[in-house]
């Protein structure tokens, strides 16, 4: 969702050309206001680097219509994005744009709104483009200093990871899902020979049609995890599982689950500075 602070008087700026960081002004003698842009065209191939410029270019083009369709006269988009991963023809992306957008005042004078948005993933195939809304849950945990019991033992602030451990699992279906969620803990027993788990998270999600749900702050203490997704669709259960070790990607989640047509997959995320 974007964060917009609105200050009153703002002067027109500039304009420029190209898609990263343009500014677009209403024309003083037209009425139609800003112009919309036409989207970017599919790369015809498919990569890390033509996926990450073609999702940014997507993002900054669709923001800025968006914000015209709003009545804007002026507006100023800037996007960028990373390559996630990629299994045979689909290739998914994370895209982030922010901004300012200015609206005319009855009384002459203009507001400006910064635009911050949520970095949202996308999902880019030879004939497809998915953009994925994304709806963002934390998990509740009990205390707020840095030596708080975590399970059996204190964690102290050394012991403990920023950013947390995050989970984002993408339905790029076109029916709901449901999905078991389970995170776990390896730990090594007292005999140092043998190695345990300890369970951190065990939850049930929902997930819309062509949407995401982007579970964050699972834990902040350093060490290994398992992440293990199942499904069950018609009597037939699915299930991807994949290790992290925390600290991970700089980012929200640290870990993809895609349910598609095959099934579950597991990724890793790579780290993302967004804008």
């Amino acid at each position: 969702m974007d964060r917009r602070a609105f200050l009153l008087g703002v002067g027109a700026a500039g304009a420029c050309g190209g898609l990263a960081g343009c500014a677009d002004l209403v024309d003083g003698g037209s009425e139609g206001g800003v112009a919309e842009r036409d989207p970017p065209d599919r790369p015809d191939e498919l990569g890390p680097e033509s996926v990450a410029e073609y999702v940014a270019a997507y993002e900054e083009v669709r923001a800025h219509n968006r914000h015209v369709a709003e009545g804007a006269v002026e507006v100023t988009v800037d996007a960028a994005a990373v390559f996630d991963h990629a299994a045979g023809d689909d290739h998914y992306a994370t895209a982030q744009h922010a901004g300012s957008v200015y609206h005319e005042n009855g009384d002459g004078t203009r507001s400006v709104g910064e635009l911050y948005a949520d970095p949202v993933p996308y999902l880019v195939t030879p004939d497809r483009t998915l953009r994925l809304d994304v709806r963002r849950r934390a998990l509740e945990r009990d205390g707020d200093s840095d030596d708080r019991d975590d399970g059996d033992e204190a964690v102290s602030a050394d012991d403990r990871a920023s950013p947390t451990l995050g989970v984002r699992l993408l339905n790029v279906t076109e029916e709901a899902r449901e999905l078991a969620l389970t995170v776990t803990r390896r730990a090594t027993g007292d005999d140092s020979a043998t190695e345990t788990e300890e369970s951190v998270a065990d939850l049930d999600v929902g997930i819309d049609p062509e949407t995401a749900v982007e579970v964050r702050s699972i834990t902040d203490v350093r060490g290994g995890y398992r992440v293990t997704a199942r499904m069950e669709d018609d009597g037939v259960t699915g299930q991807g599982r994949i290790e992290v070790g925390l600290p991970s990607a700089d980012r929200g989640a640290n870990v993809d689950v895609v349910l598609d047509g095959n099934g579950v997959s597991t990724w890793h995320l790579p780290s993302f500075e967004g804008v």
